[in-house]
């Protein structure tokens, strides 16, 4: 479990940031703004620390890296550069348009690699990637509901992190087996 924390958490701020993110429709713009973009450096953090937690540089951990860095630049962005509701949907349809792509890029990624790979792992980031990508489209043309769309994608994007945790232990116990 203490191996794992830093994903945890990770992962967790993710939900916590899209479940505020979804409840916060009558919210100051500031608060908005300043909580979402600390959690998420704060999360880019922890994204961080799972990635350097391992001595060789895997793939998966290369992917935490790039979400990491993303997350980073997105919060910062949010909370020194972000002026308008306008601007946070945009500035988060454009993060998740960069993960849907980095979805399927990790997954061709797998795929090159001289390792097995699990169809069902690899099809179900694909389709993770493709549902966030066009829910971003979507947040970005319907103004409506754009900010309860993108906290239920961080929502999504939380719990995908979560449900790759026991992939991860799997696969290290089948390594010192």
């Amino acid at each position: 479990m203490k191996k794992y924390l830093p994903i945890y958490v990770y992962g967790s701020l993710i939900i916590l940031a899209g479940v505020f993110l979804f409840v916060s429709e009558n919210s100051p713009f500031q608060m908005i703004k300043m909580t979402l973009g600390i959690s998420l450096i704060v999360g880019a953090i922890f994204a961080f620390v799972t990635a350097f937690v391992r001595q060789r540089q895997e793939v998966q951990f290369a992917y935490h890296q790039l979400h990491a860095l993303a997350m980073l630049v997105y919060g910062i962005s949010l909370v020194l550069l972000c002026n308008s509701t306008e601007q946070l949907i945009l500035f988060t349809a454009f993060l998740f348009v960069f993960y849907a792509a980095s979805e399927i890029l990790f997954c061709n990624w797998l795929f090159n690699l001289a390792q097995k790979v699990v169809f069902k792992i690899v099809a179900v980031r694909a389709l993770l990637g493709l549902v966030i990508g066009v829910g971003a489209v979507v947040a970005m043309n319907y103004a409506a509901f754009s900010v309860q769309l993108l906290g239920a994608m961080f929502i999504l994007v939380g719990v995908n992190i979560l449900l790759y945790v026991p992939v991860m232990k799997a696969k290290l116990t089948k390594q010192i087996n």
